[in-house]
């Protein structure tokens, strides 16, 4: 789709930076659907503030011609990697098969759960994760990029029903079908892309793209012991858990599959850093990199200045789409609904994806999450068995009946009540150690009180 250019800029301060230009293609340049699917990328890329996702700066129309400058990752995408893993007849070790595909996941979760400036959810599935768009650096740092075909609610190129966008061999079974994808899909994907850096061979093959698609669709393959059998159970079960078939049992969100491989790279090499993985690239690719820095020497500066400096395609909706980073904010476990509302499973819900929930009401809880502050609130220990929460109601006071006015009597002071004998009270109850089982709750005073009948 374009010529890819290595190239040169300078900031504020007069500082160098080189960054990846890709130049389109002049006959795709004609193609305003494909010209459109690029300004989405490019959007969808721009609004994205994560360490595992090359940045895109600018894509632009200059000279008659388009181009997206991006982050310039210096390294090896995976796929260059396999290849060199199946030229030496070795997968990759599994260390480094688990941290690449964990920082991936933290990438696509990132993606997943991006708002735009208003905190709208932008729900952005990659539907292309593969080898090809994780690039690795040298010194370890791993990328997810290309967003070309990704899906969000900005973007302005539908897909039509049945119309199957991605490489194949990478596919969801869901996608594979041209049905509605959501968020999962990509961790099948991401499962795949597993599945191959322990194996060196992918998931599903077939001598034809139908016979491809009937097996992604059936997501059956040949387990990774069978591979490999030094392969430890634990990351094989994640990649099974991620292969799974039906999007019930498979890992609803990428935060859980980065969360399994962490804690797979904490047992199997505790010591492990990026800088491992950096190592194992730049041995691998030694005498690559010792040529890249020859061509590095070799340049073309023009004396020519063109007053052309450009439009950019991709500001006119700053105001929409402006980049602000907002950490995820799940719903906390044992909130009560009446915090928020419904749960926006009757009439009216967009509760597409069956999980019982619907944008406007996952909007609503983001907002009353965000805007609480936990650091004010008063706290109280609930005693389950005498204490019950309830909202407050505001009634109005029962109205006081008249009384009549009363004469002016003197008399004296009423008598001075003997002092009460002292009765044994029930002592408060003695929780011990299984206070810190009990169920807390952080109350807002101004919306609740305890019922103390």
């Amino acid at each position: 789709m374009a010529e890819i250019y290595r190239a040169k800029t300078f900031d504020a301060q007069g500082h160098a930076h080189l960054v990846a230009v890709k130049r389109v293609l002049a006959h795709l340049a004609e193609d305003d659907d494909f010209i459109q699917m690029l300004v989405d990328e490019a959007k969808i890329a721009s609004l994205l503030r994560h360490g595992n996702i090359a940045r895109v700066y600018e894509f632009a129309r200059a000279h008659g011609e388009y181009f997206i400058a991006m982050e310039h990752v210096d390294g090896k995408d995976t796929r260059t990697i396999l290849e060199r893993c199946r030229q030496k007849k070795k997968p990759m070790p599994p260390e480094h098969a688990a941290y690449v595909a964990g920082e991936v996941a933290s990438a696509l979760h990132a993606a997943h759960t991006a708002v735009d400036s208003k905190r709208r959810p932008l729900r952005i599935v990659h539907r292309d994760v593969s080898p090809s768009n994780i690039i690795v650096s040298y010194t370890g740092e791993v990328k997810l990029c290309d967003f070309g075909i990704a899906k969000a609610t900005l973007s302005k190129v539908n897909t039509k029903t049945g119309v199957i966008k991605g490489k194949v061999k990478y596919m969801s079974p869901e996608q594979a079908l041209g049905r509605k994808l959501d968020h999962r899909s990509d961790v099948f994907s991401l499962g795949s892309c597993l599945y191959e850096m322990l194996t060196r061979v992918p998931p599903f093959t077939a001598s034809n793209e139908m016979d491809l698609l009937i097996k992604v669709r059936d997501a059956k393959y040949r387990p990774i012991a069978d591979l490999v059998p030094s392969t430890p159970p634990e990351i094989e079960a994640i990649a099974d858990r991620c292969l799974t078939r039906s999007r019930a049992q498979r890992y609803q969100t990428a935060a859980e599959v980065e969360a399994d491989l962490r804690a797979f790279l904490r047992r199997y090499v505790p010591n492990y850093s990026r800088s491992h993985l950096g190592r194992y690239v730049r041995k691998a690719f030694a005498a690559e990199i010792e040529r890249e820095l020859r061509m590095l020497e070799e340049y073309v500066v023009t004396d020519d200045v063109s007053d052309d400096v450009g439009v950019n395609l991709i500001a006119r909706d700053a105001e929409d789409v402006a980049p602000m980073p907002v950490p995820f904010q799940p719903r906390p476990a044992g909130t009560a609904d009446v915090l928020i509302g419904d749960g926006g499973t009757g009439p009216g819900s967009d509760d597409t994806d069956g999980d019982g929930e619907n944008s406007t009401t996952a909007e609503r809880r983001q907002q009353a999450v965000s805007s609480f502050d936990v650091h004010v609130a008063q706290t109280q220990i609930l005693d389950p068995g005498r204490h019950a929460m309830r909202p407050r109601t505001r009634t109005a006071p029962p109205p006081v009946p008249p009384q009549p006015p009363r004469a002016r009597t003197t008399s004296a002071p009423p008598p001075i009540p003997p002092p009460r004998a002292r009765t044994r009270t029930q002592p408060p109850p003695d929780f011990g150690d299984d206070i810190h089982r009990e169920e807390t709750m952080i109350l807002d005073r101004g919306r609740f009180r305890p019922n103390r009948g």
